[in-house]
């Protein structure tokens, strides 16, 4: 494996050479726009980066970073349903982490569990128990819903600027099909986006160790003649492997970011055309590594009314990068948002014995299933067996 690893890296190093010294001569951004106009035109199913106003092989300085600040920090957890279990339960534990940047306040957080055990909350239409990937969403949702909840309640006396920090992208909200509800979640996540908006608090979504190839679609887009622009090139293998933090990895120092680019995606276009030109997605790589510390790239969305507004922008990047030094390159903030949201498997056990304790005082049965009782005899403890 190690072997095998070290092989592949060595064939990434080859192509990023080649796709940076591609980079570097994208300096145009009309010409890049005109290329992905005619992408367009072909309906090549291209999924790469748009330019906003910046060149995509520019190296960003670290801004100053504000004297005062807020940083709100979503995250969230949950159970999922389990068949064998007392009953059929699901659990949300939504919590924003409230870090005040240059003031002698102690960080706040606050915490919101929720508990679904009703019939219509745990079964789907064909009575089924809810799938995890609905709870998910559902989840995804909820943190959007809180963060926007906590943002208004401190928009009037926290210090400027406030930044509300998503943690993952806000972009690809997970809403397959076994999502029943996915119109009314989707129409709830993008109203909280506009109430972050209506209160000037700057929306980030970071995702931490990015495998997106946005950057690295748009570089082989640039070498293709008209002719060779379809769907079937572009979805061909070519610098497979090479990922846009491998080209980023090198070009950006210690607290540089990336220039401000667009998804181009058909998401990101309903986005734009269904809830307003301003929740288009617009996102940047940012290197938070400390001088003499391996590069350590991440990806920050920003909804297009952020990315417009350069000095949300300085604040989000300074902020962030601030944030990154307190921990081992990672925000410090959504840290602890995950430490104060998390639920532990003891919490979980101490939830069924709970719900098993109210359901005895109300004459309920209480019967798990055998693979339970069997599997917690197995690793409660193991002992030789002697004949």
């Amino acid at each position: 494996m190690g072997q095998a690893l070290a092989n592949r890296n060595l064939t990434v190093a080859e192509q990023a050479r080649l796709a940076i010294d591609h980079l570097r001569q994208l300096t145009d951004l009309d010409a890049i726009w005109d290329q992905i106009m005619l992408a367009r035109r072909h309906d090549a199913g291209f999924r790469g980066a748009g330019p906003l106003d910046e060149p995509i092989n520019a190296a960003l300085p670290l801004p100053p970073c504000p004297l005062r600040g807020t940083i709100l920090a979503a995250d969230g957890s949950q159970i999922y349903p389990d068949p064998h279990g007392p009953a059929p339960y699901w659990l949300t534990n939504i919590g924003v982490y409230i870090y005040h940047h240059g003031v002698d306040w102690l960080p706040e957080s606050v915490v919101e569990p929720q508990l679904y055990f009703r019939e219509e909350d745990v079964r789907d239409a064909d009575g089924r128990l809810i799938a995890n990937a609905a709870i998910n969403a559902r989840r995804a949702v909820y943190e959007m819903q809180q963060l926007a909840t906590i943002a208004t309640q401190y928009a009037e006396n926290a210090a400027r600027p406030l930044v509300a920090l998503y943690d993952g992208p806000l972009i690809g909200m997970p809403m397959g099909k076994e999502v029943g509800d996915a119109a009314m979640l989707t129409a709830d996540y993008h109203e909280a986006i506009d109430f972050l908006l209506d209160v000037g608090a700057a929306l980030a979504g970071y995702v931490d160790r990015p495998t997106s190839r946005f950057v690295v679609y748009t570089i082989f887009l640039m070498t293709l003649d008209e002719p060779d622009i379809t769907r079937g090139v572009l979805q061909s293998a070519a610098l497979e492997g090479l990922t846009d933090a491998d080209l980023y990895r090198s070009l950006l120092g210690p607290g540089e970011r990336s220039a401000l680019m667009i998804q181009q995606s058909p998401l990101n276009k309903e986005y734009k055309d269904r809830y307003g030109d301003h929740q288009e997605i617009v996102f940047f790589y940012l290197n938070t590594a400390s001088e003499g510390q391996d590069s350590y790239l991440a990806r920050v969305e920003v909804p297009m009314w952020v990315a417009r507004d350069r000095e949300l922008v300085n604040a989000v990047h300074a902020l962030l990068y601030s944030q990154c030094q307190i921990t081992d390159r990672y925000p410090y903030a959504l840290t602890r948002a995950d430490e104060v949201t998390v639920v532990q498997p003891a919490e979980k056990r101490g939830l069924d014995e709970l719900i098993a304790i109210e359901l005895l005082r109300n004459r309920q049965p209480v019967e798990s299933s055998q693979k339970l009782d069997s599997k917690n005899l197995a690793r409660h403890g193991r002992q030789q067996h002697r004949v």
